[in-house]
């Protein structure tokens, strides 16, 4: 189809239109210069193996800039520690590297810092209570990804604060600023922990006046007193934060009152986080006071009563006495009454008078055995108990502390109640636990209640029963996760979750046993009730190697085994023999395999073991002994003595070492005598040679044992009849001229037991005849001739 050529010529005109309009355009980008290249971030903080991004701006010479992150070109100075790569910034190992970004000639640098990746952070303490200006350190405990621990991490922590005003922190040394409470966090890499520090946290703060009364521009003061967990109290008036609920009324600074206009106001106190509350009324025309605020009675003041004065004071006149004017009430007459001024306690409890003149009123509180304060021995804000053993029990003590300041043991007159009695039940102080669980117990007297809270069977805490484990290869050690409950303990290790930060060096199984796999060191980690517990271990490493000897002699062919003992890092001493490499400087000479020292040519040689990152060394001599020596030639000795006998040898180079224990010793008889390292014992009569090895040397000692100059019987012929029986003692005399009875242990025996028997020395007529009886010690004989009568 033919276009008409109208409408050829305005679609010629459209296109010329378009390009000229295109070529505008790039003629304006063309006068563009770009100014300077400004990356987002001038410096990254990243851990090994994190990445972190950044964008890359061109700004130009007209003020405009435009993404140019896709475009830029990267360079590092250091590619092992950090590179880039289209804004994408990459930890490669620990260090410091500087990146470039560069586009059209321009470049900006990027301050990249590496540190070890964190993989667990810890803390030693949960909590912290401090007072204003008392400081405090938090130790943080960080694990790297390569089972490397430091104790110092608080130093390179980043730590912040929820309230400087309550708590600052650096470096992990915390200080008490004000009152209040504060969350410290402490952020290392990836990891981050949180500690909870209270600073001058009372139990109670209490005013001196409940109610005061106020002509305009007058003042009063009232006083904030403190009372903290152990009791002890604190003037806080001035450290306290006053407020008022109407200061165009009444204002406070520091505890003074200043009335300002007509009406009523509440004055608060606050320290810490606990207030109190003053009622203000101020007036402009007149008020009235009273002398005394507040009265505390005890029932056991029989008789006592208390005058209160009240005065109306006018702006313009002195003050009137009006006690007896007024008109008298109180709130409760069953706690106490009053007449003109005069009040008188009736029974426990609290009760307000009040005194009413000229349309002002004021009040007096009046307490009747009424506590200010009460306290449980050795109870903070929970007990531990448990269903079994002593902890089943507890019998507390209630004092209350009147507004007085005496103190009474009320145990037997408070009310005690238990809010799970199926827990924990209670009885004047007697508690009695169940089953596990948790009960608030609350005790009342006086107006004044106190809680604290018992858990039974809930732990405290949980602990492992180690800070560190060592542990040989393919041998296993156990750690226990222990729940604290109070002053005892529980092994809870089967309800962990268990964890090795490296199963190639150390495994672990759910019941807490860890088995060394290979030379190193590992973190293993507990998980029970959402809490972490970690413990390093060492696997296969020593402190210290030793060797049952330093200097081993021998003979060519010959062996002796050393036995090479490890000393863990708890002190445990292993024999680590086998396990160890051994090595030997001259194997012409000796060699070794598993601690097994073979001596294969005369001369010197080190050898060496290796175990645990340990090393030590034996002196090796083989045939360089000259001689060796006894210190007796000859010895003789009686049955059950002993003799010590020493063994000296010198060395190739002249020097002497005593090897008595180190010898190999013998004896030629065990019957005779038997020796073990120098220590001969005479066993029985006769002859023996002792003989002591060391190297290739030998030395001989001979031994007499029970060498006799002769026996000798004390009858020499006996007559006796048949059934008689007579005893004959057996006397040794030895070469030395010393004498012993031998009976026993001489042999003795008969001719003709029918005639006559004998048993250590006591013989026995059987029949008529003659009979010989011969006795033997120590290869003497002697002989005793007996007749046998007839009866």
């Amino acid at each position: 189809m033919m276009l008409k050529p109208r409408l050829t010529k305005y679609m010629v005109m459209m296109l010329v239109l378009m390009l000229s309009i295109s070529n505008v355009g790039l003629a304006a980008a063309a006068e563009k210069d770009l100014y300077k290249v400004v990356v987002s971030k001038n410096e990254m903080s990243l851990e090994v193996g994190e990445s972190g991004s950044v964008t890359v701006a061109g700004v130009y010479s007209d003020n405009t800039s435009s993404n140019i992150t896709l475009s830029t070109s990267w360079t590092s100075n250091d590619p092992l520690v950090a590179t880039a790569y289209n804004g994408t910034i990459t930890a490669k190992g620990e260090g410091t590297a500087t990146l470039t970004a560069t586009y059209k000639g321009l470049s900006q640098d990027v301050q990249v810092n590496v540190t070890k990746k964190v993989k667990a952070l810890s803390k030693n303490v949960q909590s912290l209570e401090l007072r204003m200006g008392e400081t405090k350190d938090i130790i943080l405990t960080a694990t790297y990804n390569d089972n490397t621990t430091d104790t110092n991490a608080a130093n390179t922590a980043v730590w912040t604060t929820s309230d400087e005003k309550v708590a600052t922190v650096v470096n992990g040394k915390v200080t008490g600023q004000k009152a209040g409470t504060a969350t410290l966090t402490a952020k290392l890499g990836s990891q981050s922990v949180t500690v909870e520090v209270n600073v001058e946290v009372v139990k109670r703060v209490d005013a001196d006046k409940s109610k005061v009364n106020l002509l305009l521009k007058q003042k009063e003061s009232v006083k904030l007193t403190a009372t903290y967990p152990d009791g002890t109290t604190k003037d806080v008036t001035d450290l306290a934060e006053w407020t008022s609920s109407n200061e165009k009324v009444a204002d406070v600074l520091k505890g003074n009152i200043t009335g300002y206009s007509a009406g009523s106001a509440i004055i608060t106190g606050k320290y810490g986080t606990k207030s109190v509350s003053v009622s203000v009324d101020v007036d402009l025309t007149s008020k009235l006071s009273v002398n005394e605020q507040s009265i505390f009675f005890r029932s056991s003041e029989t008789g006592k009563t208390a005058n209160v004065v009240v005065m109306a004071s006018y702006p313009n006149s002195s003050d009137v006495d009006v006690t007896s004017k007024a008109i008298w009430s109180s709130s409760n007459e069953q706690v106490a009454t009053v007449f003109k001024g005069q009040i008188t306690p009736v029974g426990a409890g609290s009760a307000t008078i009040k005194a009413t003149y000229s349309g002002k009123t004021v009040e007096i509180a009046v307490d009747v055995d009424t506590a200010r304060y009460l306290d449980i021995n050795d109870v903070k804000d929970t007990l531990a108990m448990s269903v079994t053993g002593n902890n089943k029990t507890k019998t507390l003590t209630l004092n209350a502390e009147y507004i007085d300041s005496s103190k009474e043991d009320v145990t037997s007159k408070a009310t005690w109640t238990s809010s799970n009695e199926d827990v924990v039940y209670v009885s004047n102080g007697e508690l009695v636990a169940y089953q596990s669980g948790t009960a608030t117990i609350t005790a009342a007297y006086g107006g004044k209640t106190v809680k604290f809270t018992v858990s039974v069977d809930v732990p405290d805490k949980y602990e492992m029963d180690k800070k560190k484990a060592t542990v040989g290869v393919g041998e296993t050690t156990s750690v226990k996760v222990l729940a604290i409950y109070g002053d005892t303990s529980k092994d809870v290790s089967e309800n962990a979750t268990w964890s090795s930060s490296s199963e190639k060096v150390a495994e672990v199984d759910s019941k807490g046993i860890i088995t060394g796999v290979a030379t190193g060191k590992a973190t293993i980690t507990a998980k029970i009730e959402g809490k972490t517990l970690t413990i390093p271990v060492e696997v296969g490493l020593v402190s210290s190697l030793e060797a049952d000897t330093e200097f081993v002699v021998l003979s060519a062919k010959e062996t002796q085994t050393v036995i090479l003992t490890g000393t863990d890092g708890d002190g445990n001493v292993k024999d680590v023999t086998a396990d160890a490499i051994w090595k030997s400087s001259n194997s012409r000479v000796a060699d070794v395999k598993k601690g097994v020292i073979t001596g294969n040519n005369s001369g010197k040689a080190n050898i060496t073991a290796e175990y645990g990152s340990q090393k030590i060394t034996i002196k090796v001599e083989v045939d360089v002994i000259s001689r060796i020596v006894a210190s007796e030639q000859a010895i003789s000795l009686k049955s059950g003595e002993s003799v010590d006998l020493k063994v000296t040898a010198t060395l190739s180079d002249g020097s002497e070492r005593d090897v008595t224990d180190k010898a190999e010793w013998k004896t030629s008889s065990y019957k005779v005598a038997q020796v073990s390292k120098g220590k001969v014992k005479a066993l029985n009569s006769g002859k023996a040679k002792i003989t002591a090895k060391y190297g290739s040397k030998t030395v001989t000692i001979a031994l007499d044992v029970d060498t006799l100059k002769y026996l000798q019987t004390d009858k020499v012929t006996l007559t006796m009849k048949v059934g008689d029986k007579a005893t004959v003692a057996a006397i040794a005399t030895y070469v030395d001229g010393s004498e012993s009875n031998v009976s026993k242990p001489a042999l003795w025996k008969s001719s003709r037991i029918t005639t006559a028997s004998v048993k250590d020395g006591v013989i026995q007529a059987n029949g008529k005849g003659k009979a010989t009886i011969t006795v033997s010690y120590a290869g003497v004989k002697t002989k005793v001739n007996v007749v046998v009568e007839a009866k």
